[in-house]
């Protein structure tokens, strides 16, 4: 387990910008899931971002790690990585870039009845980010476009998460 931690530590001890992330709303396209009920809109959890970031008008990289309750209440583990272009505009930053993400989280496929089926697996993809920072403070917004692959549906979502810089 130490190999692990000592893999990472590089990354932890030399990012210019550390946040601990709060994820909250969520805003989907359709309002009822696969089982005819109301998505989660708030997807709380909690998480952690490291960002390579030195000044505006260069491309930065960030990676982050976050635990949270998804559309579907259930828990689900992602890991993120993307990068991105900050401006300053005066009080306000903002930034755009595409984040990728893994996650682990139960899947439904076609032959789920209800929220008891469906397996947990790893899912993941890529969407566009809009940041804006004040002060220590930010949030953060990516869409993720509806989809359907093999008996997999994915609804689109818009999903917002909070960060304070320590």
């Amino acid at each position: 387990m130490n190999r692990y931690l000592l893999l990472f530590l590089p990354f932890i001890l030399f990012a210019n910008e550390q946040r601990l992330l709060v994820s909250g709303l969520t805003i989907h396209e359709k309002p009822n899931n696969r089982f005819d009920e109301p998505y989660n809109a708030f997807n709380y959890g909690l998480g952690y971002e490291y960002n390579f970031y030195s000044q505006p008008k260069q491309l930065y990289f960030g990676l982050n790690a976050l635990i949270l309750n998804d559309s579907y209440y259930n828990p689900q583990f992602t890991l993120g990585a993307g990068h991105y272009l900050r401006f300053d505009i005066g009080q306000l930053q903002s930034a755009v870039g595409l984040s990728g993400f893994i996650g682990w989280k139960k899947i439904y496929d076609d032959n789920d009845i209800d929220r008891d089926g469906g397996a947990y697996g790893l899912t993941g993809g890529i969407a566009p980010a809009l940041n804006f920072y004040y002060r220590d403070a930010s949030v953060n917004f990516m869409y993720v476009p509806s989809f359907h692959y093999k008996d997999v549906d994915i609804t689109g979502f818009l999903y917002t998460y909070f960060s304070w810089r320590f």
